[in-house]
């Protein structure tokens, strides 16, 4: 998935809502750097439209030291090496607490 191929499927589904939104990606990036930039652009986006990136789920096997490196978003395995999911809105340690 290209940077603005995300930015355009962001945009369209995140609507300043707080209810929990989960996107998922199924065409990652080989590469650990293209990864960190759709994690970036995940953010960024979220942010710009008052829907707050809570969590991210990813392939740990194939990126395994990715999750250190993003301390303010919770970050899991995805258990399957070509899914991506960012989960947007409410905090998900309220909703486990």
């Amino acid at each position: 998935m290209t940077m603005s191929d995300l930015d355009r499927l962001l945009n369209a589904t995140l609507l300043g809502t707080t209810d929990r939104i989960s996107v998922t990606v199924t065409d990652v990036p080989d590469d650990e750097a293209d990864l960190m930039d759709l994690l970036e652009k995940a953010i960024e986006v979220g942010a710009r439209k008052c829907t707050p990136l809570a969590a991210i789920q990813l392939p740990m096997s194939r990126f395994p030291s990715v999750g250190a490196l993003f301390l303010h978003v919770p970050v899991t395995d995805s258990g399957n090496s070509g899914v991506l999911r960012f989960i947007y809105g409410e905090d998900i340690a309220a909703i486990a607490a």
